[in-house]
């Protein structure tokens, strides 16, 4: 071994032995500690000074230099076991207040104070054994300073937050969570209950009037209510009772619907008053101690005998706007259909298509309470189409459309023939006109479920339906063969339409072999005129000739003479010779020549 060698490990060995005498000192410093304190504990138990005793004891248990009376500590500790666990819930609520406290931890620090409060209730009971010692341990923890301070920052930070909230600065982003912080803080550090309730409650009705009446003043009728309804379920799940809520809403409610009606906005009438409805039962408001619902109901019914004032004016559009507006708020679809149907009935053009724009018909046509219906009407457009339309009692439209009438630039009218319409057992329209003649044109249509057909089409100065034979007269009838004055006889064809027939006679229309039967009387023969050698009329008829004079003219042929005889006889030539036959004078004769020669051509 060399000299740097033993003198390397003489120094270790010397470290080692120092590093030994060092522990040992302590080991019989703590020995001695030990013994002390459970000889001190001991004297402090005797004293009654349990608090220091429990203190020493609990020192002494976390000293293992020595087993010195083990069993007598651990008996004292069980002994002292409640002051124990009150000073160490106290240390470990001090350490965490003081945390929560620097990162302003409000529901952890709430979390503390429900800890502290269930630690009191536990040991700090009047008249129980560690009523003192609770108090004394309290008393040296500092906690009840360190809750006083914590509630008083937590309180002025909320106070804080919840000004700045009202003027617009804060942020709601937690739901209002500062009114309910306010109201978990203990009535004891806002100075009692009293106290509390004054200040939150001014607080909190300051805050949130402000908030509805911006709301309001904005026209956020509905985010008012919104808002309005979140407060009052905020405050009710919290327990608290927040009448200015409600207050305000109604009040901003009052002020909008009264402007509402004042500016004659019905609709946004109709629409707030519903959105209020809906909010009050949502609220559970009471119907009959609302003044806001009381208002909306008298004023929907005011304007609903408004709208019936309107009908009663005829003034159906303003009414079923009306009606409509009101729609939102109540049921008024029945109401628009009456008044649409008083509509109808009172300017039934609106029944045909395109009815209620103006100018669109150029002729139109009414009936009431004819023809099975509530109402009837034609009309003719610009461009000349026909086009029909009733109303059932029931108030279902019908329509029909028709073709475009003839010479329809001369039309100058349509009217209703209630005659023809019982005769057809159809609506029959009569559309009247003019021609270059004078003459008055008449066309009738039956108006069937099927669609519109025609039912005549002449022209003359009138017409009359006959009831015997429904045949129709048509006085100075243009029956084509450009005499005027004769009455035209019409009667209804196969195809259930009027053709004319005949000309009417005046006067009996008689066989020529009675004419001697009725001397000077006005009577009417069929017979073919011819001109004899001498120039004298003769009429043939049913073999028989008949000496014709007076206004006789020039004409030949078949015609229709119309005279009387007169109890006189003339000569005439005939077939067979020179005939001894009756004169009967001519009072008026027309020729059927033309109307023969018009058939043969259609033919």
């Amino acid at each position: 071994m060399t000299f740097k060698q033993a003198i390397s490990l003489r120094n270790i060995m010397i470290i080692l032995c120092i590093c030994m005498l060092a522990l040992l000192g302590m080991k019989i410093l703590q020995i001695g500690d030990k013994i002390r304190e459970v000889q001190e504990a001991e004297r402090l138990y005797a004293a009654g000074d349990l608090i220091a005793a429990e203190n020493l004891y609990r020192q002494a248990a976390d000293n293992p230099a020595i087993h010195y009376k083990e069993e007598q500590i651990a008996a004292r500790l069980e002994e002292l076991a409640p002051i124990s666990a009150i000073r160490s819930g106290l240390n470990t609520l001090v350490k965490r207040v003081t945390d929560q406290l620097v990162t302003r931890d409000f529901a952890e620090f709430m979390e503390s104070y429900a800890t502290l409060i269930s630690l009191k209730s536990k040991y700090f009971i009047s008249g129980g054994p560690y009523v003192s010692y609770y108090r004394q341990l309290s008393e040296d923890s500092g906690i009840s300073a360190q809750l006083t301070a914590g509630f008083g920052q937590f309180k002025s930070q909320f106070l804080a937050e919840l000004a700045a909230s009202q003027n617009g600065s804060g942020s709601d982003d937690n739901g209002d969570q500062f009114k309910w912080n306010l109201l978990q803080i203990p009535d004891a550090y806002y100075g009692g209950t009293d106290a509390k309730n004054k200040l939150l409650a001014t607080g909190f009705k300051a805050h949130d009037t402000a908030r509805l009446k911006v709301l309001a003043a904005g026209g956020s009728f509905g985010p008012m209510l919104d808002s309005s309804l979140s407060m009052i379920e905020a405050y009710s799940n919290h327990s608290y009772q927040a009448p200015w809520v409600q207050k305000q809403a109604e009040d901003s409610a009052q002020v909008i619907l009264d402007k509402d009606l004042e500016g004659d906005h019905i609709s946004a009438f109709a629409g707030h008053a519903a959105a209020y409805r809906t909010y009050a039962a949502a609220a559970a408001l009471d119907p009959d101690s609302s003044k806001v619902l009381a208002f909306i109901d008298s004023s929907a019914a005011k304007l609903l005998k408004s709208a019936a004032r309107l009908i009663r004016g005829g003034e159906y559009a303003e009414a079923i706007q009306l009606y409509t507006s009101l729609s939102q708020l109540q049921d008024t679809s029945a109401e628009i259909a009456a008044a649409q149907l008083a509509w109808n009935t009172a300017e039934p053009v609106r029944l045909l298509p395109g009815g209620d724009e103006a100018g669109r018909y150029i002729h139109v046509a009414t009936a009431s309470g004819r023809y099975g219906a509530k109402a009837a009407v034609a009309g003719t457009d610009n461009s000349g189409r026909l086009y029909y339309a009733d109303l059932s009692d029931e108030g279902r439209v019908s329509t029909r459309t028709g073709d475009i009438l003839p010479g329809f630039e001369r039309l100058s009218g349509l009217a209703f023939d209630d005659q023809l319409s019982a005769m057809a057992e159809v609506p029959v329209v009569l559309a009247i006109g003019s021609q270059e003649d004078g003459r008055t044109a008449f066309s009738a249509y039956r108006i069937k479920p099927e669609g519109i057909s025609l039912l005549f089409s002449f022209a003359g100065d009138s017409y009359e339906l006959q009831p015997d034979d429904n045949s129709i007269l048509v006085t100075n009838a243009d029956t084509g063969d450009g005499v005027l004055g004769e009455t035209g006889v019409y009667r209804l064809s196969e195809d259930g339409s009027y053709q004319f027939a005949e000309i009417l006679q005046e006067s009996p229309l008689i066989p020529a072999s009675e004419l001697e039967l009725h001397p000077f009387e006005k009577v009417t023969l069929n017979c073919d005129i011819y001109i004899d050698s001498a120039g004298r009329s003769v009429g043939s008829s049913e073999g028989r000739y008949i000496s014709l004079q007076g206004n006789v003219g020039s004409i030949t042929g078949p015609a229709v003479v119309s005279g009387q005889y007169q109890n006189s006889y003339d000569y005439v030539e005939t077939e067979i010779g020179e005939q001894y036959v009756p004169v009967f004078v001519v009072d008026s004769l027309g020729s059927l020549s033309a109307n023969l020669n018009e058939e043969a051509a259609t033919d």
